[in-house]
């Protein structure tokens, strides 16, 4: 909270709020050791078998806060990496990292090796099994915490961390019809991170973008904006039909990725806007050779309002009514045995914020967009499936045609 006041407060020193943040993207490495034994049942017996350790090679997008006090990113796993045979096929894949990291004394360019604490959560999925009839995942949201040193140049950012996993208890099914056994991933990892620095603020701390932000406190025009980026989707609640009929599917089975577009107006003036997103998402279980898939396809209007500015860190919040069309289709090897398709009109609640270092006279920004339909529901076969999914947009790209013409207009002027 100090951080944020301290923003407000120099929100007027065009330089230092230049200055706030600065970006980076790089590569991790993450060692994680074996799980322990796992089991296996095949025509009613048990067979137990050892689980090896791996790394998870991963792609970072982040960007230091505060004037280095604060680091939020995401960090993306690619396909983890095996360092020994297994007898039985099993992965572990810890999924999109959204995390932030607090730094005491600042990291930067000259301020030398820094420590750290932080937090992130993720979707850790885990996958066994040789052939079809044998396999299942199993997917939960777990949070961790960090500990970690980090050093920061002129032209890179690098970090080595320790990460203890919260509560790394988890249930499987073992069988089609068995009941949940109790299993359990590894309670901690290491990594480190090897990053280049951007500089996309400083360079905005110029005369155009000063002139324009002026002129966009007093009206409203040149507005309009296109946007996309790639985003995810956090089921936040289960659902019945898993529980009840399919326990042995995956209930937290994440949707793929999927990229939100979006097309909308910045009513500068009044620092709010009105926008249509959208956005196709399809979740898939499978389990022992059954399979159910969801192909959601979501277009809304939304408005929000942006509230407060802390140094170009500025968040907003607001609300949106959209049409879902969902379709449902449920196999059993490749039989499909049912199938419906069926739409709904739900309202969202919508909040983010946006990087803007020139307050409003940035003909491009960042933009982070948080969304959640709270009641929506599919109703198939007696049976209810949750589409309450918290949407994650993690870096969506905001681009001003109108006002990138009006930047070009004032340069050539002088």
């Amino acid at each position: 909270m100090a951080w944020l006041a301290l923003g407000q407060a120099q929100a007027q020193d065009w330089d230092r709020r230049h200055a706030f943040a600065k970006s980076y993207c790089g590569l991790s490495l993450i060692g994680v050791p074996a799980m322990g034994e796992g089991q296996l049942v095949d025509e009613d017996v048990v067979t137990p078998f050892g689980r090896s350790s791996f790394v998870s090679p991963a792609v970072n997008i982040g960007a230091t806060h505060f004037w280095g006090h604060a680091d939020f990113y995401v960090t993306i796993n690619t396909v983890p990496i095996k360092l020994g045979d297994d007898v039985v096929k099993n992965s572990i894949h810890m999924g999109t990292f959204t995390g932030f990291r607090v730094y005491p004394w600042a990291v930067g360019e000259g301020h030398g090796v820094k420590p750290y604490l932080g937090y992130k959560f993720s979707p850790w999925r885990y996958r066994q099994g040789d052939t079809p009839e044998l396999s299942y995942k199993t997917t939960r949201i777990k949070g961790m915490v960090d500990a970690g040193l980090g050093w920061a140049t002129s032209w890179g950012y690098f970090t080595l961390e320790g990460t203890k996993l919260l509560n790394p208890d988890f249930e499987v099914n073992l069988t089609l019809a068995g009941g949940p056994t109790a299993d359990r991933w590894p309670g901690w990892t290491i990594g480190m991170g090897l990053n280049i620095s951007l500089e996309t603020t400083s360079v905005a701390s110029n005369p155009v973008n000063k002139q324009l932000n002026q002129e966009l406190r007093e009206h409203s025009k040149q507005g309009l904006f296109l946007a996309a980026g790639p985003s995810s989707a956090f089921p936040v609640a289960a659902s019945d039909a898993v529980t009840e009929a399919y326990p042995y599917l995956d209930d937290r089975s994440f949707p793929t990725i999927f990229p939100d577009l979006a097309l909308g107006c910045h009513f500068t003036k009044a620092d709010a806007l009105v926008a249509v997103s959208r956005r196709r998402m399809v979740q898939r279980r499978s389990a022992y050779n059954r399979a159910l898939d969801i192909d959601r396809q979501s277009t809304a209007l939304e408005a929000y309002k942006f509230v407060g500015d802390y140094h170009g860190f500025v968040p907003y919040v607001g609300l949106g009514i959209g049409m879902e069309r969902m379709d449902l289709e449920e196999r059993e090897g490749d039989v499909v045995v049912s199938e419906g398709s069926y739409e709904e009109m739900p309202w969202y609640l919508v909040f983010g914020w946006d990087i803007r270092p020139s307050e409003r006279g940035d003909w491009w920004v960042l933009r982070t967009n948080l969304r959640i339909p709270p009641q929506l529901e599919l109703d198939h076969d007696d049976h209810t499936w949750s589409l309450q999914h918290l949407e994650f947009n993690f870096i969506q790209l905001v681009v001003y045609p109108q006002r990138w013409k009006r930047a070009k207009d004032l340069a050539k002027a002088g």
